[in-house]
């Protein structure tokens, strides 16, 4: 069983399939929209909807005494900002308003909205690379466009049946809001009747983690500005992607060929070099990000959860015990690549702490420039080095 799976691990995933849905979009490129996809886009929204309620099996789990499951998650945030804030010695412009108890088919609708304008820069490529000169009889029968919709669907289903918390900050919105909590009642309910686990505490557990997401991202605003940045430059690139691929497969197999045997995860295979590059600041902070928010949690968790150890290891245990249709999901939607960076995150943030203290390790919000690269997350040491410089 994961860690809460919040905004950046869903932006995590969605990255990568990027690359992917990019593939879909330079086949489009190449070929004449038949009249009636004048005005349709790669992914048919409404299919999506569709599709991940069916996966997620919302109906089968409703929410119970949503009331007092909102008052007592409201009580868990407001217990878990103070210690926060004492520790990271930083506290938010104001206390977080949106607390929100969901169930399924309400957290689809609140990521199918993220994802719908996550998706709108592909979309946007897709509209200025179409060739009019040409006839794709694919395209004529909807068929890329229904495999992609289908896909972005059951990943959407499937993660709805395994999110807990959330914390989502919108990343792609016009205007800069407070971040909201998210809390997917029946999942949590699911997992801690599963797992045995004192109801209170675990709840409390996953507040702790999501609550620190917004510290790191509302204390220090700049950092949400930087992540829009960077993920509208790598948007960007898709579009020279577009073009990479004009002239058929052959420079997506060249780039499979070329790094068969080197360990890279298949995805990232079909990144181009300038998207690889910004794929990996990316990477760099959302591994920070959580890595920070683990640090957090075990730290202040500790004091004030009896239960902490059992639950930490109830939950690591959990994670070896996948059966292989969750191995496969997260071997193709990247996920499982994910995981292992934000454990490097966290392991980059840990030894810091441990070696400097937490107002050392707090020096990576201070700016841009001080903000690790991946190599840096594998490797504290040098990041530290370049800090002493």
């Amino acid at each position: 069983m994961p860690r809460p799976v919040n905004d950046t691990k869903r932006l995590g995933a969605i990255l990568l399939m990027g690359a992917v849905a990019g593939l879909g979009a330079s086949y489009v490129a190449s070929r004449k929209r038949p009249e009636h996809w004048a005005d349709a886009g790669l992914i048919d929204w409404n299919l999506v909807r569709r599709m991940s309620v069916q996966v997620s099996q919302t109906e089968q789990a409703p929410v119970q005494q949503r009331a007092i499951a909102r008052e007592q998650y409201t009580d868990m945030v407001r217990r878990s900002e103070p210690l926060i804030a004492e520790y990271l010695q930083v506290h938010l412009p104001e206390p977080i308003q949106k607390i929100v108890v969901m169930d399924r088919r309400e957290w689809l609708e609140a990521n199918i909205a993220n994802f719908s304008e996550l998706f709108r820069f592909i979309e946007d490529l897709y509209q200025r690379n179409i060739n009019q000169q040409t006839i794709g009889a694919m395209m004529a029968a909807g068929v890329n466009r229904r495999v992609m919709s289908t896909q972005v669907g059951v990943l959407l289903g499937v993660l709805a049946r395994k999110v807990l918390g959330q914390y989502d900050l919108s990343l792609l919105a016009p205007e800069p809001t407070g971040g909201a909590l998210y809390f997917v009642e029946p999942n949590i309910d699911r997992v801690q009747k599963g797992l045995g686990l004192n109801a209170h505490d675990f709840r409390l557990w996953i507040a702790l983690h999501e609550t620190t997401h917004a510290y790191e991202f509302e204390a220090y605003p700049w950092v949400r500005e930087h992540f829009n940045t960077l993920l509208h430059r790598y948007f960007d690139t898709v579009n020279e992607q577009l073009q990479g691929f004009r002239g058929g497969l052959a420079p997506m197999l060249a780039r499979l060929m070329e790094s068969w045997g080197t360990g890279q995860h298949w995805m990232e295979t079909l990144q181009t070099p300038t998207q690889r590059a910004l794929f990996n600041e990316l990477q760099a902070l959302m591994s920070l990000v959580e890595g920070y928010s683990n640090h957090i949690m075990n730290a202040i968790g500790k004091q004030v959860l009896p239960n902490f150890e059992e639950i930490e290891h109830r939950i690591e245990s959990r994670k070896g015990s996948r059966n292989l249709a969750e191995q496969l999901f997260n071997r193709v939607t990247g996920m499982d690549l994910k995981m292992q960076q934000y454990a490097q995150g966290q392991h980059f943030v840990d030894t810091i702490v441990a070696k400097r203290g937490i107002a050392y390790a707090t020096k990576v919000w201070e700016r841009v420039e001080h903000l690790p690269t991946m190599d840096e997350i594998r490797d504290p040491e040098r990041w530290m080095a370049r800090m002493d410089a």
